[in-house]
C-alpha cells in the first residue's frame, strides 16, 4: 500500500476494508503475470460503428472478443483469491467459485461473458462476484486496447455519455487541466475508459437548465465533489482537483460520497462495480 492509499486511508478509516480487498486483488493481478491480449481490433471496420455510437465491446465489425483472455485471468486470480487475506465470506465465495470452475470449465467462460455482456441472459451464482472480478480483470487484459483507442477516436465526435470501450454509464468525472476553461472528461466503473464529454449538462438525462444542477461539495475530499442534477435526481462524483486523479477516479475511494448523495436522495446512475 503506497503513500497515497495510507493517506487516505487515515482520512477515511470506514473504507479501509476495501481498501484491503482491492490491494489483495491488484496484488492477484500483478502475480498474474502479463494479461494475454484479446486480439487487435478491425480498427478500419469499426469506424462506421464508432460515428454511430456503438462502443467498441458491442461491435460486430471490430471483432475484439475480450472473454477468452478474460476467462484465463479468472482461471489463476480466483484460487489466489481463495488463499488471500480477505473477509472470511469473500475467500469462501472464491473457493466455491474455483472449484464450480475447474469442475466445469465452460461455466468460467459463460460468466464471463455475462458479465461483459452487461448481464444478458441467466445470471451466474455468485453475481455479484463474478461481475466484479471479471471487470477488474477484464480492464487488466483490455488496458492497451484502451490507450490505443483513446488515440483512434475522435473525442470531439464521440459526444455520447456511454463508455466507448464498454457502453457503461459513467461512474465519475475528471474536470482535466487544458488551455483556458478545464475540459470534462467522464470515467468508466467497468473498464477504466475516459473520455470527453460537454462540460454543461447532465450525462444521464441530458438536461442542460443550469437552475436544475448543482455542486455538492464536502470539505477535506481532497478536489472530490458531487454534481447534482435536480431533474432525474442522477449524481456524478466528480474530481476537480490538482495533480494525478487515477487514483480518485478509483469509484471506491469516495464510496462515502455516494452514501451522502444517497442521504440526499440522489440517485447512483452510473454503473458501478460496488453495490452499497
Amino acid at each position: 500500500m503506497d503513500d497515497t492509499w495510507q493517506r487516505w486511508l487515515e482520512a477515511h478509516p470506514y473504507l479501509e476494508p476495501v481498501a484491503r480487498v482491492e490491494e489483495r486483488v491488484e496484488a492477484a493481478l500483478a502475480a498474474a503475470g502479463p494479461a494475454p491480449a484479446p486480439a487487435e481490433p478491425d480498427w478500419e471496420a469499426y469506424l462506421p460503428e464508432l460515428e454511430a455510437g456503438v462502443p467498441l465491446l458491442h461491435s460486430a465489425a471490430a471483432a475484439l472478443d475480450a472473454a477468452p483472455a478474460v476467462a484465463a485471468i479468472l482461471e489463476g486470480l480466483v484460487p489466489r483469491l481463495a488463499d488471500a487475506a480477505l473477509p472470511d465470506k469473500l475467500r469462501r465465495d472464491c473457493h466455491e467459485l474455483a472449484a464450480e470452475w475447474r469442475a466445469a470449465p465452460g461455466a468460467r467462460l459463460a460468466a464471463v461473458r455475462w458479465a461483459l455482456s452487461g448481464g444478458e441472459g441467466a445470471a451466474p451464482g455468485r453475481a455479484g462476484l463474478v461481475r466484479y472480478l471479471a471487470w477488474r480483470a477484464a480492464a487488466w487484459a483490455l488496458a492497451p486496447v484502451v490507450a490505443r483507442f483513446a488515440g483512434q477516436r475522435d473525442e470531439s465526435r464521440w459526444g455520447h455519455a456511454h463508455c466507448p470501450t464498454c457502453g457503461a454509464l459513467p461512474v465519475m468525472a475528471w474536470l482535466a487541466p487544458g488551455d483556458g476553461a478545464r475540459e470534462r472528461k467522464l470515467a468508466c466503473g467497468r473498464c477504466r475508459t475516459r473520455w470527453a464529454f460537454e462540460r454543461v449538462g447532465c450525462p444521464y438525462c441530458g438536461g442542460l437548465d443550469p437552475s436544475k444542477r448543482s455542486i455538492l461539495a464536502p470539505e477535506g475530499e481532497g478536489g472530490l465533489r458531487l454534481d447534482v442534477c435536480e431533474e432525474c435526481r442522477g449524481y456524478l462524483k466528480t474530481f476537480a482537483g490538482e495533480g494525478d486523479p487515477s487514483f480518485l477516479l478509483s469509484d471506491w475511494t469516495s464510496l462515502h460520497l455516494d452514501v451522502l448523495a444517497r442521504d440526499r436522495g440522489f440517485q447512483r446512475k452510473g454503473e458501478s462495480l460496488y453495490e452499497l
